[in-house]
């Protein structure tokens, strides 16, 4: 029997990297509110976020960063899997 129950923890696997492009849109935006000439380290460092964000999805969106490992270093095998792949980027990076 087949069931059409949601299920958060597949949803978040299978999209963190594409709720990082308007995740990262929004800390552009926010970006003037914090804006002064004494934390300009500070703007600096945040800057780096959206950008890293951005790298996110256009690596990540469609499974083909996981893809590519898996056929080219696991030669066919799955060395990684898109969970791994969530947990090595959201906790680890």
């Amino acid at each position: 029997m087949m069931t059409d129950r949601f299920r958060f923890g597949s949803w978040i696997v299978e999209n963190w990297s594409r709720m990082a492009l308007p995740f990262a849109v929004v800390a552009l935006c926010s970006l003037p509110i914090f804006a002064n000439s004494s934390n300009l380290p500070l703007i600096l460092t945040y800057t780096l976020l959206p950008v890293y964000m951005i790298h996110h999805y256009e690596e990540h969106a469609h499974g083909r960063f996981v893809e590519l490992n898996n056929s080219t270093i696991g030669r066919g095998l799955e060395v990684l899997t898109r969970t791994s792949t969530l947990w090595i980027n959201i906790l680890e990076v």
